[in-house]
């Protein structure tokens, strides 16, 4: 099986080294959300994903561009504001994707795509749900039953900072609410993270490793107190156990 991720960048899932917006292999850099979304696949699978090649990434230019090419179409009876419109276009380009490339070689694919609840400004907090379910539609409009959204609340940080933070995974539920996903505002999620990095010597480039080394460890039950991991790594594992199943 093969896992479609698609994010918004290195500090997330990742990025290609090879200057193309889609890549897969060597040519894939996976950031700490990659790495986190093979360590829950591996506790399922009891295989690396990443180890076997079986990662394939989506750039969020790519993904754009794959979206223009989808018909001018819309769910009847609803109508979509730019914000749901494009987690519901993206989510349909990458299920169809998925979806033809098993049609060519019978190995089935899943989606993961990832983007932060509340990372533009402060006024968007609360549109985690939103997000989830406009993903969610559009996987079922393209009749895709692998599709995972992955939004964390209020943006990727709070995950990282609930195993970073002194002591690690207590009152990890708190983070989705108190800390602000608006990098701009005082004391922002980004900036917190980049503390408790820097009292370990460490860099926000070091993150993908650190989740490799189970520092920050993608299955500790503190990080399930967050309703956003919660939710993200409950349909992981949901899709990757229905996959094991598929037959062409």
């Amino acid at each position: 099986m093969i896992l479609i991720l698609s994010g918004e960048g290195p500090s997330d899932i990742g990025t290609c080294t090879n200057g193309q917006g889609l890549c897969s292999g060597t040519e894939f850099r996976a950031g700490p959300m990659a790495v986190m979304v093979d360590k829950i696949a591996e506790s399922v699978l009891q295989y690396s994903l990443a180890d076997s090649s079986a990662l394939e990434f989506v750039s969020e230019s790519a993904l754009s561009a794959m979206m223009k090419e989808l018909p001018r179409t819309l769910v009847i009876g609803k109508k979509r504001e730019f914000e749901t419109g494009y987690f519901f276009k993206g989510s349909r380009a990458l299920a169809r994707q998925a979806k033809e490339d098993t049609a060519n070689d019978n190995t089935p694919r899943g989606v993961v795509f990832f983007r932060d609840a509340d990372g533009t400004c402060s006024t968007e907090r609360g549109l985690y749900e939103t997000r989830v379910k406009s993903m969610m539609d559009g996987f079922t409009s393209e009749d895709f039953d692998f599709g995972v959204p992955m939004v964390p609340k209020p943006k990727s940080e709070a995950w990282l900072i609930c195993a970073l933070q002194n002591p690690p995974y207590q009152n990890c539920a708190a983070l989705e609410e108190s800390l602000s996903g608006n990098d701009n505002a005082p004391e922002p999620a980004k900036a917190k993270l980049e503390a408790l990095l820097a009292e370990r010597n460490n860099a926000v480039t070091d993150l993908a490793d650190l989740v490799k080394e189970g520092v920050v460890d993608a299955l500790c039950p503190g990080m399930m107190d967050m309703h956003s991991y919660h939710a993200f790594h409950q349909r992981l594992c949901e899709v990757l156990r229905a996959m094991l199943s598929y037959t062409p």
